[in-house]
Order: C-alpha cells, then sequence, then structure tokens
C-alpha cells in the first residue's frame, strides 16, 4: 500500500475547474482496522437502516410491503394487471399510455417489460430496490405481474460503518446542486424515488431531505484492512483477459474478462485493491417461451462515477475502478467500459479532458456547480450520468456483480451512483451494430 499527500484540482466531463485552493491538507485518517465483522445473515439482516458489517446473503426486506398498503408505492388503483402505468424516458419524463419517448434523444420506445416496471423505493432502505430491482419482495402475489425483476442469491459485501458514516447509502439526492431546468437535485433519482451511492470510502447518512452530503473535500477515508484490502478482484470478477482475441469480444472462456479491457488498468494498479465493495445477484431474463410480456435480450442501468483521484493521479498506481461483472451463456466479463476502456480515473481521462479543460489549461478555475456537496468540489472529478448496456438470451440465468474499490491505497475515494435498471427488449452484442457497453445521457 502507497501512501501520498498532494494538492488536487477539479477536472469534469461536463463541467470543469481547478481551483487554487484544492490542496489537500494530509492524506486522510490513520489505518484503523476493522471495527468489526459484523457478519449478517439473511435471519439476522435488518429490514430497515444501516447494515454495520458484511451482508452474505439478503441486505434489505423480504416480506412486507414497507408503507402498509396493499399495493406499492407508484402505482395507481384499479386493475394492477393493466399497462396504463406512464413510462419514464432517459430525460426522466413521463410518456404517458403510449410508452412513446417525448423528449429529443430520439429513443425507440420502451419495450413492454420496460413499460411495466415497477418501481418500489419510496419507503425502502433496500439497496436492491433504490437500483430498480427485488420489488416482488413487496406487496401481494399481483406485484410479479408488473415486472418486479426477482433476484436470488443476493451478496452484499461492504465494510462496516463508523459512527454515521458506511461504503454505501440508499438516497434521495447526491450533493446539493439543483438542476436550473426541473428544480429538482441533479444527482437524484432516474426512476422512483431513490438511488443507490457505492463508495470505496465512507458516505454520511442521507440528512432529513434524503440527501447524502459532504461538505469541502472529505473524501479521504479508509474504511478498514482485513477482507476489504485483498490483494484480488471482488469474487466472481477476474482482470485476466477472457478473450484470445487482443480486441476481446471473441471465444470467451467463461472466466476471464471478455472484453480484456481490465488487465492493463489493473495492472497499471499494482493488482492492489483497497477498500473492496461488492453487490452480487442473479436473475432470469423473460421470455415469451416463459409467459412473460416479451423476450429480453439485454438490460441497462444509469449510473455516475466521481473519483478524488482524478485529474492529478492518471497514469499512476492509484487507479481506481468501478465495475459491474456479468456471468451468462452469452458473455462473461466487464460491460462498463466504453471505446474499449474500463471505467478508471485513468482510462476515463482522454474522454474526460478531450475539448474540455485539463490539468495546465489556465481556463481551468473556480468549482464545478454540480459537483457542490458530493465531497469532489474542490479533489477530483465525475463523469456525469452514463447509460449501461449488456446483452442476455431471454429465459437465461445468469450473474451479475457491482463493485467499487481503490487502487494502491485506501485513503483517496472513489464513489458511484447506480439506478434505473430496465429490462430491454433489443439488447445488443460488443462490437456489432448495437454494441453492448455505456453511453452518456
Amino acid at each position: 500500500m502507497v501512501s501520498r499527500i498532494s494538492g488536487l484540482c477539479v477536472g469534469v466531463a461536463l463541467w470543469v475547474g481547478c481551483g487554487d485552493d484544492g490542496a489537500a491538507t494530509g492524506g486522510g485518517p490513520a489505518e484503523t482496522g476493522i471495527v468489526s465483522t459484523g457478519e449478517v445473515s439473511s435471519s439476522d439482516a435488518p429490514t430497515s437502516g444501516p447494515v454495520t458489517g458484511v451482508v452474505t446473503s439478503d441486505p434489505g426486506t423480504t416480506d412486507n410491503d414497507p408503507t402498509g398498503s396493499s399495493e406499492p408505492a407508484g402505482t395507481t388503483s384499479g386493475d394492477p394487471g393493466t399497462t396504463t402505468t406512464a413510462a419514464t424516458t432517459s430525460e426522466g419524463e413521463s410518456t404517458g399510455e403510449s410508452g412513446e419517448s417525448e423528449g429529443s434523444t430520439g429513443e425507440a420506445p420502451l419495450c413492454p417489460l420496460a413499460l411495466q416496471h415497477l418501481p418500489c423505493d419510496a419507503d425502502s432502505e433496500d439497496p436492491l430496490h433504490a437500483i430498480g430491482l427485488r420489488c416482488d419482495s413487496l406487496g401481494p402475489p399481483w406485484v410479479d405481474k408488473l415486472n418486479a425483476v426477482a433476484v436470488t442469491e443476493v451478496e452484499f459485501v461492504a465494510a462496516p460503518a463508523q459512527g454515521d458514516k458506511r461504503p454505501w447509502q440508499v438516497a434521495r439526492a447526491y450533493g446539493t446542486h439543483v438542476d436550473p431546468g426541473t428544480q429538482q437535485p441533479f444527482w437524484s433519482a432516474r426512476e422512483g424515488e431513490k438511488v443507490l451511492l457505492i463508495s470505496s470510502g465512507l458516505l454520511p447518512a442521507p440528512d432529513q431531505d434524503g440527501a447524502v452530503i459532504i461538505p469541502g473535500a472529505e473524501v479521504y477515508n479508509d474504511v478498514g484492512d482485513g477482507k476489504w484490502d485483498a490483494d484480488e478482484m471482488p469474487p466472481p470478477m477476474s482482470p485476466a483477459p477472457g478473450s484470445p482475441d487482443p480486441q476481446g469480444f471473441k471465444d470467451c472462456d467463461g472466466k476471464g474478462d471478455c472484453s480484456n479491457t481490465l488487465a492493463a488498468q489493473w495492472e497499471l494498479g499494482g493488482g492492489d485493491p483497497n477498500d473492496r465493495l461488492w453487490l452480487r445477484f442473479k436473475l432470469t431474463a423473460p421470455s415469451l417461451a416463459a409467459g412473460d410480456l416479451a423476450d429480453a435480450n439485454g438490460y441497462s442501468f444509469d449510473f455516475a462515477f466521481f473519483s478524488a483521484e482524478f485529474p492529478e493521479w492518471i497514469d499512476t498506481p492509484f487507479n481506481d475502478i468501478f465495475v459491474v461483472w456479468q456471468a451468462s451463456e452469452m458473455y462473461t466479463g466487464n460491460v462498463t467500459f466504453i471505446d474499449g476502456q474500463p471505467l478508471t480515473v485513468t482510462a476515463l481521462w482522454p474522454i474526460d479532458h478531450q475539448g474540455q479543460c485539463n490539468l495546465f489549461d489556465p481556463k481551468c478555475q473556480g468549482e464545478a456547480p454540480a459537483l457542490a456537496g458530493t465531497g469532489h468540489s474542490k479533489d477530483g472529478g465525475a463523469t456525469g450520468w452514463y447509460r449501461a448496456t449488456g446483452g442476455v438470451q431471454p429465459g437465461e440465468t445468469f450473474g451479475l456483480a457491482f463493485a467499487i474499490f481503490d487502487m494502491g491505497d485506501s485513503t483517496y475515494d472513489t464513489t458511484a451512483i447506480v439506478d434505473r435498471w430496465l429490462w430491454d427488449c433489443e439488447g445488443c452484442v460488443p462490437n456489432d451494430v448495437r454494441s453492448c457497453g455505456i453511453e452518456p445521457q
């Protein structure tokens, strides 16, 4: 593990600012070790509130509707099997009954599976509910008719809380910036009412309005040693190339990363992950053969990536990583890549600085408004919203794992927001006409 103390400035894909007051005053709190192993079994898991250790199975609610209502939050009265629920486009606009996008993106109408998607996070602290998954765990049996996206074999592994902070939070918003167009918090839900925040550091609990707010540049934490710092990627991930083709995506071996995007970035970090967090589960793609509304040939989710390592520590071992891993019949490997690059501080740099400000640009002054209250308004940067798309076979059961961790040290932190899971009828094929990977929103 390497320690360092240095000043940072801000560099952001959509909002750029480098202030003169961005010097770090230290390397963050000293390592204090594991506060508690805190292993929680499914029988011990709380139905709400913070999880203070390793969740080895279900981290959230499993049985009852927390609202006490016979209908889940966000639905209307009447026949629960009808399709009158309004869809939400990538711009967050209600489309009404037709399901046609009214935004300016030119997107095709959502597939029936997405139109029937059921948010269930309004009164829940379950991290899966916040993403838009496992809503079948709430309410009466008819909920299943509304594409509640059941998941199984859930494993959520995160360091224990330290005081009122922990490496993950379910929140209504992140930071304090308000979108001038919508007058809503900029980093807020893309579907439902909440998002999941995961971090290699410690995030404060949401305030009375449900927002996680970090004043200044308090993004220097060490969640503890031990299993959080084990020198391997979270299971079942592997940085080893999974394709014999240097460009990847062909003849996957079913074990390594078929995108071949992770190996170089992993090696740059010295194969030294720290403060690891991961959430993994299995789910089954809907199919007409099983009586579902349509075939699911893929899925999508929205996310944003923030890091205190950006931009000063690009091309160094301090190369923090956010990765989402798919293990399926069709594809095994990283699905969060763009132009053949994964989501790391170094890999994102060529994308972020093109046409924008870089570290030595004299126009790079001041602070980025969109990062206010995120802990990155003086130190670090962010990608903006992206959408990741993966391809699957209808009817297959496959695994997904979300992970985030520091590389090279345990000090400067990296955070991701995850939200708006949807099935995709069209699907995608890596490096094909409709390629998998991520796109800006």
